[in-house]
């Protein structure tokens, strides 16, 4: 949808009187709250998120002349999912970010692995039922031994796709105690006293910062492995000189951020 067209509507009766839409209410308002007042951040989302449009333009384009169309599909699934990441970043809701940036990780390194060869293509389509061979197949299709064969390709990359996801992991996208315990703070209240609480909704502190790091990173990688794929769009988007561009932002951003971000969580 062209955001310049669209029309925002006033939000309908009854919006916000309801534990659901009260909620979603808040995470809308905190949204608006990262546009004015981190809008630094904003803006390497909004630089990211239009170099993933112009790859899913491209993928769409060509989907129907490509011998093999499901990379394409997977990249653009990639740019679905930082779209999600953002918004659940950008309205604070930190650890819930970090399954959807482990997803970004995951389609753009099945989508890369897909489009070097139409027959990988075909064996990722056709999962076998009999165990001894689906064992096989998962062998193959499995995230390390993807990004092993990627490490190959070009060296570095598949030790970063590892520890994206490694990170995605630690943070919420699959339970531990570091995610965990990332959404809860305690306050003194008296001389024996403490209060904790639960946040599912965080202003612009440590682990919010963090996330729209690593959101941004996931969606780095998913450009990165997007040029790779793909030669011909990588140079007419020139999206080497986006990536470096991207980098720069990010670095200059976790720089301006670095009391914030390596400060000790309240707890």
């Amino acid at each position: 949808m062209d955001a310049k067209k669209f029309e925002y509507p006033s939000p309908p009766v009854g919006w916000g009187k309801d534990v659901m839409s009260e909620f979603q209410a808040m995470a809308i308002h905190n949204e608006y709250a990262s546009f004015v007042h981190t809008s630094g951040w904003q803006n390497a989302f909004e630089k990211v998120a239009g170099d993933l449009k112009m790859c899913s333009l491209y993928s769409i384009e060509t989907m129907l002349k490509a011998p093999e169309p499901a990379s394409r599909l997977l990249f653009m699934q990639a740019h679905n999912q930082f779209m999600a990441a953002v918004r659940m970043a950008a309205s604070g809701q930190c650890v819930a970010a970090y399954p959807l940036a482990r997803a970004i990780v995951e389609s753009a390194l099945y989508g890369w692995y897909l489009s070097t060869d139409v027959e990988v293509s075909r064996r990722w389509h056709e999962k076998p039922a009999k165990r001894k061979k689906n064992d096989e197949w998962g062998k193959e299709f499995r995230f390390g031994e993807m990004a092993g064969k990627l490490d190959k390709v070009k060296t570095g990359r598949g030790q970063w796709a590892k520890s994206l996801h490694q990170m995605a992991i630690d943070f919420g996208a699959h339970p531990n105690a570091d995610g965990l315990y990332s959404n809860m703070s305690k306050q003194r209240v008296g001389e024996n006293q403490m209060l904790v609480q639960m946040r599912y909704l965080h202003t612009v502190d440590r682990p919010a910062l963090l996330a729209n790091k690593f959101v941004i990173e996931a969606g780095l990688f998913a450009l990165e492995l997007f040029a790779l794929s793909f030669a011909e769009p990588c140079e007419s988007l020139r999206l080497t000189e986006a990536l470096t561009a991207h980098a720069a932002r990010l670095s200059e951003l976790i720089e301006g951020s670095r009391g914030i971000m390596d400060s000790e969580s309240e707890d």
